[in-house]
């Protein structure tokens, strides 16, 4: 469906003020498609899930659903609590990793690295931040 949508596109390039022959796009979502954005946000939650799907780093977070939310007794009951580990926090096109330990944070990058090799996903380093605060 992604490929027809595209069938027959041509595109043009401008370069100091030069515009090029016509081009054929082969691949790719012509810039301010609304495919692009959600493409991507589908095959990086994709990534994610793949990265962690047996992980249990990332912050764990305790909740009450019945409207006790800042009653600190009631979140150390047994019953009615619930807990999630939270591992990323997804923004646009990044996403932010959390982990409670600095070794817990190796271990997150480690596989998220690995599922970028595994989805031939490259990540520009310059642009990553972490200093191991």
């Amino acid at each position: 469906m992604v490929r027809q949508l595209h069938d027959g596109m041509l595109t043009r390039v401008l370069h100091d003020g030069d515009l090029s022959e016509s081009l054929a796009v082969t691949n790719g979502a012509e810039h301010g498609c609304v495919l692009g954005p959600i493409l991507f946000i589908m095959l990086f939650s994709a990534m994610l899930h793949c990265a962690f799907l047996d992980s249990q780093d990332g912050i764990c977070i305790r909740y009450r659903t019945d409207g006790k939310l800042f009653n600190l007794r009631q979140l150390s009951a047994k019953t009615k609590v619930k807990e999630e580990v939270i591992r990323d926090l997804l923004y646009a096109d990044d996403s932010a990793l959390n982990t409670s330990a600095a070794d817990g944070m190796q271990r997150s990058l480690d596989r998220l690295s690995s599922a970028c090799d595994h989805f031939n996903i490259l990540t520009d380093r310059h642009k990553t931040d972490f200093n191991g605060r």
